[in-house]
């Protein structure tokens, strides 16, 4: 087992499960990066898309958004601390959580991006720290440590994750 590079850290969600089968999460539906939308343009403005906004002060960080139809969550670290942050499609902050440490040796920043499932959303830090967070007020409901609670490894540039949501169960690599 020693030889095993990706070892599969299962999470029981108990009193976390969602009775909202729809997830949210990098890449897409299925992660396959492909956006099944339609009435997309088929050449671009010479000047490019219009900005309809820019958020600043989000934090150091390598992660990407999560989007759902009215809300998007994103990790930052700021001060050497992993924040999650939700808002509102036009722009506007909901709430910011503080999660805990974040990695901050090498390429500082969070790396992890958020999946949602129902009202919940799962992240983790660089360090290893799973979250499971209510998405209306950004309250950490539990958490766990891959390192301590899984016997994870610690990697040279952090953890890297995106949860993946399967029935009752979150997974993410200990290493």
């Amino acid at each position: 087992m020693k030889n095993i590079q990706i070892l599969i850290f299962l999470v029981l969600l108990g009193s976390c499960t969602s009775n909202n089968n729809k997830v949210y999460q990098w890449r897409g539906e299925e992660r396959t990066g492909i956006f099944p939308g339609t009435g997309l343009l088929e050449e671009w403005p010479e000047e490019g898309p219009v900005k309809l906004w820019a958020i600043e002060g989000l934090g150091n960080g390598h992660g990407s958004p999560t989007f759902t139809e009215d809300h998007f969550y994103i990790t930052g670290e700021k001060d050497s601390m992993a924040i999650l942050q939700s808002y509102s499609l036009d722009g506007v902050k909901q709430w910011q959580t503080v999660l805990g440490r974040e990695y901050i040796k090498s390429y500082p920043g969070s790396r992890s991006a958020p999946t949602i499932a129902g009202k919940l959303l799962y992240t983790v830090t660089g360090m290893g720290d799973l979250y499971c967070v209510d998405i209306r007020d950004g309250k950490v409901i539990w958490s766990k440590d891959f390192v301590n609670d899984a016997a994870g490894i610690p990697t040279l540039h952090g953890f890297t994750e995106a949860p993946v949501i399967d029935v009752e169960k979150v997974l993410g690599s200990r290493r």
